[in-house]
């Protein structure tokens, strides 16, 4: 008789582990946001995580609307349309991983 499951048959029963198949479940991307997001106890994202964003493309606002020749005003307000967004975005993004990892 085979040694695998009582009736004989070679392949692994669903409790035993497969060859290879022995690691833990894979995280996926989901897993890590969710984990990451959403934790009363321990604050991963603080609410002022996107304020140096939002400082910093208020800034380039309003250095673009010094240099502005004309309507100052609508320099202001078209630099926070774009490339504001990906100002805070990517600024939010470099402090949330520095707050995550404690890049000093």
């Amino acid at each position: 008789m085979a040694a695998g499951n009582p009736d004989g048959s070679q392949h692994p029963s669903n409790c035993e582990a497969a060859p290879g198949r022995d690691s833990p479940r894979r995280t996926r991307a989901r897993d890590l946001v969710r984990s990451a997001l959403v934790n009363d106890e321990d604050p991963r994202f603080p609410w002022w995580l996107p304020l140096p964003g939002v400082a910093l493309a208020l800034a380039w606002g309003a250095w673009q609307a010094v240099g502005a020749e004309g309507a100052a005003g609508s320099a202001f307000v078209g630099t926070l349309f774009w490339p504001g967004p990906a100002i805070v975005a990517l600024a939010t993004l470099a402090a949330f991983l520095g707050w995550q990892l404690e890049i000093d």
